[in-house]
């Protein structure tokens, strides 16, 4: 595992077409062998905030795991997801559905997004692609960084101050903003009757319009981890077993949020390597 794995990190995206301000896209010069249990497409969404730099370290492990694989990567900012409209998100992600309508039906697809950022904009981009062509989206297997949880005062807090100013004024007045607004929030999606956004995300997760279920999962998760539960990620893989869904889990003790992979390399990478041969 470790020969095949890159030692340093790209510093951001720089090899990556840019076809948005979210999306990004890599176009491997190796061709995919007969018989390869290579991806066709590695489709990554990152953590709510999350920049190039960050998903970096991700897409260089699949670039040396699976060379010959397509590679889109999707960035999601607080602002997309709380403030921006239904219309602007789609054309947020718009280049990104252009390449999935035109995969051909026997393509493999590996899903990996992260936190709630990552999985919301992963939900956004199954339910579009199921508004136009009425099918779940294409997944081969699919990997679930810390998420999903559920809306608690204290760490949504947490996940939204990852975004903070560092100059202490302002830190300290976007802070009491985003407490403001978390109530706003609430109280609106009370009064509407609607299910948050976590909610509406962690139910869509296993709703077969969106995934269908013959797509084998990997959860990755930790008991350290102070945005989402790891209680709330073990009660939704139970959730999707009980509909059908084949799910494995692997949870971590003294990782962070989103931050398994530095904390132990070859394990993380196992996790996704064990999920793809069980499809491959």
């Amino acid at each position: 595992m470790s020969s095949k794995l890159p030692s340093k990190t790209p510093v951001a995206l720089e090899h990556f077409v840019r076809l948005s301000s979210s999306v990004f896209y890599h176009e491997p010069t190796a061709s995919k062998p007969k018989l390869s249990p290579s991806p066709d497409l590695v489709f990554i969404t990152g953590w709510m905030d999350a920049s190039p730099r960050n998903l970096a370290k991700y897409t260089a492990g699949y670039e040396t795991l699976y060379p010959s694989a397509r590679i889109i990567a999707i960035t999601t900012t607080s602002i997309d997801a709380a403030f921006l409209s239904h219309s602007t998100n789609i054309k947020r992600i718009k280049p990104a559905m252009d390449i999935l309508f035109t995969l051909p039906p026997s393509s493999e697809v590996l899903v990996h997004f992260f936190s709630v950022g990552g999985a919301w904009t992963t939900c956004l981009v199954a339910k579009t692609y199921r508004a136009k062509t009425g099918r779940p989206l294409p997944v081969t297997g699919m990997v679930l960084d810390s998420t999903p949880g559920r809306v608690k005062y204290a760490s949504t807090i947490r996940a939204f101050a990852v975004a903070l100013p560092k100059h202490p004024v302002l830190n300290a007045l976007t802070s009491i903003g985003i407490r403001i607004m978390f109530f706003l929030y609430m109280f609106a999606y009370w009064i509407s009757g609607k299910l948050d956004l976590i909610a509406q995300t962690r139910a869509d997760l296993n709703d077969g319009r969106y995934f269908g279920v013959d797509a084998p999962r990997m959860y990755i998760y930790s008991e350290a981890d102070d945005k989402v539960a790891w209680e709330y990620v073990e009660e939704h893989m139970d959730e999707a077993r009980a509909l059908g869904y084949v799910v494995e889990g692997n949870r971590w003790v003294d990782s962070t949020h989103c931050g398994h992979l530095l904390v132990d390399f070859e394990r993380y990478w196992k996790c996704v390597t064990t999920l793809w041969e069980s499809v491959s």
